[in-house]
């Protein structure tokens, strides 16, 4: 007797198959795996909008960078810390050294920022925000200064023999003028860069006057006049036929890494017009990237003034000294 085997396809009333039992349990566990794939996407979600652009990211910005920066927009980014991905992507053209270590905000009418991880540049927290627009993880925002200074002379824009000489006063003794210096970076912990173009005095290397960068107390690039003083007297840079605004304002420190133990003497800057003191800043260590002011009194607007900048420190070991003026 043959028994007949059961129809695995068939079912009977009110019954179910293996087959479907099984499309049963793929449905449930289908309808079970949403949610888990809604919070997986989620969660990349929250990861990728977290993370920060890597350096070739920042090239997709180039473009719409150029298209709503002005001549004489200055361009920041939001967090500090991604400047040097930015400028490594974006240029020289469209962020020069001399906005990238600028002293201050002051002086520009206008600045774009590029914002990332929803950051803002707390510097520009008094500009007006003009235009806006997102591209991918960057947020651009064009910003107008409502008060911006004018600025009348930027000394650290002259510091060349056409407008400038140094002279040491103890023994009296011009610096020389040298277009072709060696360049000389101190490395971690040592001294900042010592520019090819820099007029060089008696003592050695240290006693030059050049434009250079010093970090300082947040490692912020600062665009700068080095002037490190001498054993004795004074180091003074000159700048002759300076039209004069009604102040002359400007900040000064030293290579934060330098400064931040606390241990060197004070330096003293002292501001003449046309031979006469008209103000006088000491550095004490410390006192990180600090301002100063000198009204410049009757002599304000004048068309045409000499104005020395002295440096001079008790005891001038280790005293990385670096100004920056104007007159505005």
């Amino acid at each position: 007797m043959i028994l007949a085997q059961p129809d695995e396809t068939a079912s009977p009333a009110g019954g179910s198959t293996p087959a479907r039992a099984r499309a049963r349990r793929w449905g449930l566990l289908a309808l079970l795996g949403l949610p888990a794939l809604g919070l997986g996407e989620l969660a990349a979600h929250v990861h990728f909008s977290r993370r920060a652009p890597g350096f070739d990211d920042w090239r997709e910005v180039k473009a719409p960078l150029a298209a709503m920066k002005q001549p004489g927009d200055l361009v920041v980014v939001a967090p500090g810390w991604a400047d040097p991905a930015a400028r490594r992507a974006l240029g020289d053209e469209l962020l020069p050294l001399r906005d990238a270590a600028r002293p201050d905000e002051s002086r520009y009418a206008a600045a774009v920022e590029i914002g990332i991880l929803g950051q803002r540049a707390g510097e520009l927290a008094g500009f007006r925000e003009e235009r806006r627009q997102e591209h991918g993880p960057f947020v651009l925002r064009r910003l107008v200064n409502p008060s911006p200074a004018r600025v009348v002379y930027d000394f650290v824009d002259n510091m060349a023999p056409g407008s400038a000489d140094v002279r040491v006063t103890e023994p009296p003794a011009a610096c020389r003028w040298n277009p072709r210096a060696r360049v000389a970076a101190g490395g971690l912990g040592g001294h900042p860069t010592f520019p090819a173009e820099r007029f060089e005095c008696p003592g050695g290397p240290f006693f030059n006057v050049g434009v250079t960068v010093i970090a300082d107390e947040e490692f912020r690039p600062r665009r700068c006049i080095w002037s490190h003083p001498p054993r004795d007297g004074a180091i003074v840079t000159r700048f002759r036929d300076v039209p004069l605004g009604s102040v002359i304002r400007g900040h000064a420190g030293m290579y934060w890494i330098i400064e931040r133990e606390r241990k060197g003497a004070p330096v003293t800057l002292t501001v003449r017009v046309d031979g006469e003191p008209v103000g006088e800043a000491t550095h004490v260590d410390g006192d990180g990237w600090a301002a100063f002011e000198f009204p410049l009194g009757a002599r304000a607007g004048a068309a045409s003034a000499e104005v020395e900048f002295a440096v001079t420190s008790p005891d001038y070991t280790h005293r990385h000294y670096c100004f920056e003026a104007d007159t505005r």
